[in-house]
């Protein structure tokens, strides 16, 4: 006979802790520093310099890159952020505290890769995909990694902080089944820090140089990707997506993307942009793609558009 399931509204946690089930949607966060975000892009465009727009945030660095700034480093008198402990005592400190209202980690793949070393020596293995004794161990230290790469972040979280990361950039050259060759810009991280990074974040922009419409370089964020380009965000209730391109000033970063957020700072479209000189190629056929799907360079057919590519 099968087991009768007894249904009730109330349920209570092993610590005693009581749950209901909800009686109305809960409301939208409006507060943009509750967005994980991460903004990737090629070396001094000023990653760094953008976080640093944050009201009172503290910065868990765990490379070198900040001596031009006045900012809030964790044990900065002896290098930053070391290993996997000294990233685990900054979290330890920062739920006994309510100083700081941000946290960014620059950068996340430095720090992912501090998390892989302190689990495989926990483990006792030299690198993951084999138990102390070299057997296969189908995944689990992987799994291990993961799990405490997200709980640290998710401890972070939830004491009601932004979190925010860092990335360089990288472009690797790509080869269709059909030997068509094109470009990728990506962070440069592994496959399974980006998983684990693209799982935590809700905006990953990509940070590049531009010309606007006068000829003149601007720094922006790229907001929404493509394929030649990672890059994204969810939907933002009430607010729907942010402008595309966002032109990035120092000292303001944080507030230009606070009125992007609210609708109230308009942004660039690909028509208005040009690859700055310096450029990365793959931004190149970014643009040359977002121009043929608004129409400047080709009709618009409602058809997946089809990069310039390069064949051998």
């Amino acid at each position: 006979m099968a087991r009768k399931i007894k249904r009730t509204i109330k349920s209570k946690a092993a610590t005693g802790e009581e749950f209901t089930l909800p009686e109305a949607p809960k409301p939208v966060d409006t507060n943009l520093q509750h967005y994980t975000t991460l903004v990737y892009g090629r070396e001094k465009w000023g990653k760094t310099t953008f976080f640093s727009s944050y009201p009172e945030t503290i910065f868990l660095m765990t490379e070198p890159g900040a001596q031009g700034l006045s900012i809030f480093e964790f044990n900065h008198e002896q290098g930053g952020i070391r290993n996997w402990n000294d990233f685990r005592a900054a979290v330890d400190l920062l739920e006994q505290s309510k100083r700081f209202k941000n946290v960014v980690i620059d950068t996340a793949a430095r720090a992912y890769d501090m998390c892989m070393d302190w689990v495989c020596e926990e483990l006792n293995i030299s690198y993951p995909g084999t138990d102390e004794y070299g057997v296969q161990d189908r995944g689990k230290s992987w799994k291990f990694i993961k799990r405490e790469f997200m709980d640290q972040i998710h401890r972070l979280k939830r004491t009601g902080r932004g979190v925010c990361f860092t990335g360089h950039s990288k472009s690797e050259h790509h080869k269709s089944r059909t030997g068509e060759e094109y470009d990728r810009v990506y962070p440069d991280m592994s496959g399974q820090c980006r998983s684990v990074v693209q799982a935590l974040v809700d905006m990953f922009f990509y940070g590049e140089y531009f010309k606007d419409e006068q000829n003149r370089t601007v720094r922006c964020i790229v907001t929404e990707g493509d394929e030649m380009i990672w890059a994204g965000h969810r939907p933002i209730a009430g607010f729907g997506k942010l402008p595309q391109f966002i032109q990035i000033k120092e000292g303001v970063g944080y507030e230009t993307l606070l009125g992007a957020f609210k609708g109230t700072v308009k942004g660039y479209n690909a028509l208005q942009l040009g690859k700055a000189r310096e450029s990365d190629p793959a931004t190149q056929e970014f643009l040359i793609g977002q121009r043929k799907e608004r129409g400047k360079e080709g009709v618009k057919s409602g058809k997946k558009v089809v990069r310039r590519v390069v064949k051998q």
